[in-house]
């Protein structure tokens, strides 16, 4: 690479030789008396050009150099340095027990990735739940390096600490092995919230041949939070979660909030039903649910907003469930 930094300007020099002898010729064609300052001009064009493409020919084999060494390191090149360790809960011993595997990575494996070639080749008795593998479905929770993630959209390298990364299953949900975790609780907070709309009439909802029309600003209202895949992270990360396993939950309550503020809905049990100490007044307002969702979703607001739903609705004198401006 050096030598041809040091010919680079030889090289362009020899390829002006040509250009400047024909210049010459017409030069000494149309005025001989000029010949003179003509070839100080030419030879002064000649050296500019010759240093500015010596320059460029500089440039682009640094270019060339860095371009090989990202080549080198977007190639889908095996690193034996990195490991996983997998603290499942094992059904016979009722334990978390913690195994350390050696994994093959690229700067693309997620730790879903990671734990699927361990299942594959290491050991076929790792229970996991998985699913769409793109962040959608909310399948693969767990706790990857103490935070509750998706292990399919985090990157193994970015989390890597001393090049380890330790995955646990979520503990704000009953084990039942390994990985897997037991929902069923999880759903029935989910549904006791009537996350749906529920119309007055519901002859009419079930037989309607129109939509119900909803203006642009009363969709956002609620919109930010109907993004929730129910992958059961903010549960696992809320501490109120973790130690009260009758609260309902950011996720629910959420979804609480996101169906009181649609202009369709016509709930009058929805708001009463939550509006306790094992439900809305349980947050403590600590925020990790917000942190942790993989969709933006901000359970915390919500639960505050709601909070001003039903204080607003006291003070009102209102149990009828209708609802309220915030």
């Amino acid at each position: 690479m050096k030598t041809s930094k040091y010919f680079a300007f030889f090289y362009l020099s020899m390829g002006f030789l040509p250009i400047l002898f024909f210049l010459l010729l017409i030069s000494a064609f149309y005025s001989y008396m000029y010949f003179k300052e003509l070839l100080i001009l030419i030879g002064l064009d000649l050296l500019v050009f010759s240093i500015l493409g010596g320059l460029e020919i500089y440039k682009r084999s640094d270019k060339v150099k860095t371009n090989k060494l990202v080549k080198n390191y977007l190639s889908n090149v095996k690193n034996d340095g990195y490991n996983i360790v997998i603290a499942g809960f094992d059904i016979k011993s009722k334990e978390i027990k913690q195994k350390q595997y050696k994994v093959n990575i690229n700067k693309y494996t997620s730790v879903l990735d990671a734990i699927l070639d361990v299942k594959k080749a290491q050991d076929n008795t790792i229970a996991l739940r998985y699913s769409c593998r793109m962040g959608i479905c909310g399948s693969c929770g767990m706790v990857i390096n103490g935070k509750p993630s998706l292990a399919c959209e985090t990157n193994f390298i970015k989390v890597a600490k001393n090049n380890v990364v330790t995955v646990e299953p979520m503990q704000a949900h009953p084990i039942v092995k390994d990985l897997v975790t037991d929902f069923k609780d999880f759903f029935d907070k989910h549904s006791s919230v009537e996350p749906h709309l529920i119309r007055e009439n519901t002859k009419e909802q079930m037989t309607g041949k129109t939509p119900y029309d909803q203006k642009p600003d009363d969709t956002n209202k609620f919109l930010p939070y109907s993004y929730c895949i129910m992958c059961g992270l903010c549960n696992d990360a809320c501490p109120v979660v973790n130690s009260n396993p009758e609260f309902l939950g950011p996720q629910a309550l959420s979804q609480a909030y996101r169906y009181q503020m649609d202009s369709r809905d016509q709930s009058k049990d929805r708001l009463t039903a939550i509006d306790k100490l094992t439900g809305l007044w349980g947050c403590e307002f600590a925020g990790a649910c917000s942190k942790a969702c993989p969709k933006g979703v901000d359970p915390a607001s919500a639960i505050q907003l709601l909070k001003m739903v039903s204080i607003s609705d006291d003070l009102k004198g209102k149990n009828d469930g209708e609802k309220n401006e915030v």
